[in-house]
């Protein structure tokens, strides 16, 4: 399969992931922005399973740009938890991932000394613009809450900047072994937050509806990390991340879905203006695809 390929398929588990999240993060007992991240980073270390088909001990430069992949990705997680309690909860995810390929661009520019073609360029601005009228706004956010989502945009940015280096000095698996070891090592910080422990442990006692439908969206976001990885291996991360904005063409597929059965739960998805966004958002990373095929 083609790059394109593995990131479509990645943006759609995540899209799944997402859908869970957004039911999730309203219960009380997962809204504890640091207990959710912890949650996900212990989850990521089912990477390990992978250990016997490629695992090698790195250099020392890429266990840095390794770890500290993961390290940038939790605090991007983190962020992106803690401005969710202050914004919509299906669009604030929406517009910190909107904001991620910029980032991305400028860190691939600089550390990477990554350069687009003519065609790479427009598909990469085209899918951009896609993604941004596809979230339709930051999601209510207050100035505080939109700061934190910018820098939660850039160390998501940072992240995937740093996991292309590390792929460059060592294998995928190994790579990826010592990305989320980072992101699991920076996770156990946020229990030296007040109350973190007890509302863990809180967790633990969920529903079981709750712990099933938490492991498979996580299951689903863990496997699309896996594929969005993989297609950084093997193309531009600039690219990659610009193809993002297709998972909110799948979250609104989703959403249609899901509405038939429960009409409540995406309603926003469908309300006026927003819906005229999304279907331009649409036709641009239609469009998009299409120059990036031109592109490959």
């Amino acid at each position: 399969m083609t790059w394109i390929t593995w990131a479509t398929v990645g943006y759609f588990l995540n899209a799944v992931a997402l859908a869970v999240d957004k039911a999730l993060l309203n219960r009380r007992e997962m809204k504890d922005p640091a207990v959710y991240t912890l949650l996900i980073s212990i989850l990521g270390l089912l990477v390990f399973v992978l250990a016997p088909w490629g695992f090698a001990w790195p250099s020392l430069t890429a266990l840095t740009w390794g770890l500290g992949s993961g390290v940038f990705f939790t605090l991007g997680l983190w962020l992106m938890f803690t401005v969710l309690g202050q914004g919509e909860a299906s669009r604030v995810p929406a517009f910190i991932g909107s904001l991620n390929p910029v980032f991305v661009f400028l860190g691939s520019f600089w550390l990477l000394q990554e350069r687009l073609t003519m065609a790479g360029s427009l598909a990469f601005v085209v899918l951009v613009l896609g993604g941004w009228l596809m979230v339709g706004g930051h999601g209510g956010l207050n100035r505080r809450s939109l700061i934190l989502a910018v820098v939660s945009a850039a160390a998501f940015g940072a992240a995937y900047v740093f996991l292309k280096i590390t792929f460059a000095e060592t294998n995928f698996i190994s790579g990826l072994i010592w990305s989320r070891l980072g992101g699991f090592g920076s996770a156990l910080l946020l229990l030296f937050i007040p109350g973190t422990w007890q509302r863990f442990r809180l967790s633990s006692q969920s529903q079981g509806g709750v712990k099933l439908a938490f492991l498979g969206g996580q299951v689903s976001g863990a496997l699309a990390g896996l594929f969005n990885s993989y297609a950084i291996t093997l193309a531009s991360v600039t690219l990659v991340n610009a193809l993002q904005g297709i998972q909110y063409v799948f979250l609104l597929a989703l959403a249609g879905l899901v509405s038939f059965r429960f009409p409540w739960f995406f309603q926003d998805e469908f309300s006026g203006r927003l819906a005229v966004r999304k279907l331009g958002g649409t036709l641009f990373i239609v469009a998009g695809l299409w120059l990036l095929s031109l592109a490959v």
